[in-house]
């Protein structure tokens, strides 16, 4: 892989996100996401902190299901795109529901060891809670705690690179079969530079997007959001996610377009090998 490769494949990818049809499929798929998050986040208030880390966690591994099914339709989009076929959205969104059938093959297991890890960490909680002596046993056992949260935070972003690897790999398939996540894990082996380095320049433009958006709703929580009921505090949190979904749009198709070329890319550069 030379430097006009990568500078020619990413300028494609970015010159393909503005798109009005492909902003109406992404946007209302963002906007659930930012629904399942903000009532997450309003049953968590005053919820105990067991609780608080499961509401945190749990909507990501939700909303990678749901970002996967637009993705895979984006990534058959933009190979339409790139060799100027004509652009269909709802015969390719038709022809993808044998895919969509099989996302639970692969989001079920990340969310099912999520909750084996989540379980695990109430025991730490029941043991903290021993009167007397749960204060020691919490200090002596805190390093179980400390792995199980990172476990969590390894879950999330394996599932971020799940939907950049996946994606592609799926998209030209009849079916999401669950084999395909061995395959792409034997072609990820292969070439481990190009398997670092990709993904970390396809999402750029989104961590750069969701930094300012996320610093945006801090500064707006702290200013002018009140503590408030429930509903109240759901209610302030969904409106102000809608043009948060609405200006992430673009990065998450550009994730998934630059997704779809380096895949092209690490499959030329094995057959060079």
């Amino acid at each position: 892989m030379s430097w006009q490769e990568l500078e020619k494949i990413f300028n494609r990818a970015l010159s393909h996100c503005f798109s009005k049809q492909k902003w109406l499929l992404v946007f209302p798929v963002l906007a659930l996401c930012g629904v399942v998050s903000a009532i997450c986040r309003t049953i968590s208030f005053g919820a105990g902190q067991w609780i608080q880390m499961s509401l945190a966690f749990l909507p990501i591994f939700l909303c990678a299901g749901f970002v996967l099914a637009v993705g895979l339709v984006l990534t058959r989009i933009y190979h339409h795109e790139v060799k100027g076929l004509e652009v269909q959205y709802f015969k390719t969104i038709k022809g993808s529901k044998e895919l969509f059938l099989g996302i639970p093959y692969l989001a079920v297991p990340i969310i099912f060891a999520f909750l084996i890890l989540w379980m695990v960490l109430g025991i730490f909680y029941l043991l903290r809670s021993i009167p007397e002596i749960g204060q020691f046993i919490s200090a002596m056992l805190s390093f179980g705690p400390f792995l199980l949260v990172l476990g969590s935070l390894g879950l999330s972003f394996l599932s971020l690179l799940a939907l950049f690897y996946v994606t592609p790999a799926a998209a030209l398939k009849s079916d999401l079969r669950p084999q395909l996540a061995e395959e792409v894990f034997q072609d990820l082996k292969a070439n481990p530079f190009l398997s670092v380095i990709m993904p970390l320049i396809g999402m750029l433009p989104l961590l750069f997007v969701v930094g300012i958006l996320s610093l945006a709703a801090v500064v707006t929580q702290i200013l002018y959001i009140e503590s408030g009921h429930g509903i109240s505090i759901a209610l302030k949190w969904f409106f102000m996610m809608l043009p948060f979904c609405a200006l992430l749009t673009p990065a998450v198709i550009f994730f998934f377009n630059f997704s779809a070329e380096s895949h092209v890319l690490m499959r030329k550069t094995l057959q060079k090998q």
